[in-house]
């Protein structure tokens, strides 16, 4: 998969009206693509279940709000909040959705939006496979073997590190330190964002300039880190 891939573009709105604008404008952007426009969100599962990147989502709908809807969704694409009503950003927030546009919708503000989607779309396209590379350490008196695809986040602790894992609730705990640990993990496929932390790309879901998330785990990006970070994703938000 490459970088000149489109971005696939889902609108869902109640007014028509909306609904062509929004179309309208995704037309204006080189590296978008509008897969389709519904109504409602019943009208919508099917293009989610065929595979979207990015869904522009208005909130107040009838019978099942866009909060409602993006709720029900198991592993949603990215998403862009299009409302007139400002009251739900921190629902928004809470679900880690990349940008919230008030209603009208200014097309500056728009293109900010999109740019914040498309950094984040790169991030995930570019990320190698880890699945089938592995490494062990020494945890609880014994040899443990890790994939690397389970790691989601690695925090240092001076000569010790704690490895979190996507299959487990319980990180483990070995004598290493982060210097030690970096060296051991694919180089391409994590990033140091800190001086207390080296994160796994492909587990990323959102980020900002001095932080990223991981699901809801949030994470600090370090002021020298910041810079690299930046760069390795195109920029900052």
């Amino acid at each position: 998969m490459s970088e000149s891939r489109k971005i696939k573009c889902l609108v869902v709105d109640d007014e028509p009206y909306a609904l062509r604008l929004m179309q309208d404008e995704i037309r204006k952007i080189s590296f978008l693509e509008c897969a389709g426009a519904c109504s409602s969100a019943k009208a919508a599962m099917p293009f989610i279940e065929d595979g979207i990147d990015l869904l522009f989502l208005d909130i107040q709908m009838p019978n099942l709000t866009g909060i409602q809807f993006l709720r029900t969704l198991k592993n949603p694409p990215m998403v862009i909040i299009t409302t007139a009503y400002e009251k739900y950003a921190l629902d928004g927030f809470e679900l880690d959705v990349i940008d919230y546009l008030m209603k009208p919708i200014i097309f500056d503000r728009f293109v900010k939006a999109v740019n914040k989607a498309r950094e984040l779309f790169l991030l995930r396209i570019a990320k190698p496979s880890n699945a089938g590379q592995s490494f062990v350490i020494n945890a609880n008196y014994k040899k443990v073997k890790i994939f690397c695809d389970d790691v989601l986040y690695v925090e240092g602790l001076k000569d010790y590190v704690k490895i979190f894992l996507a299959s487990s609730s319980k990180a483990i705990l070995t004598r290493i330190n982060l210097k030690g640990i970096e060296s051991i993990l694919p180089q391409g496929s994590f990033f140091r964002i800190h001086n207390s932390f080296i994160v796994n790309l492909s587990k990323i879901t959102s980020f900002q300039k001095h932080q990223i998330f991981i699901d809801k785990k949030s994470l600090p990006v370090g002021e020298k880190f910041a810079s690299a970070f930046e760069k390795r994703y195109g920029g900052s938000n």
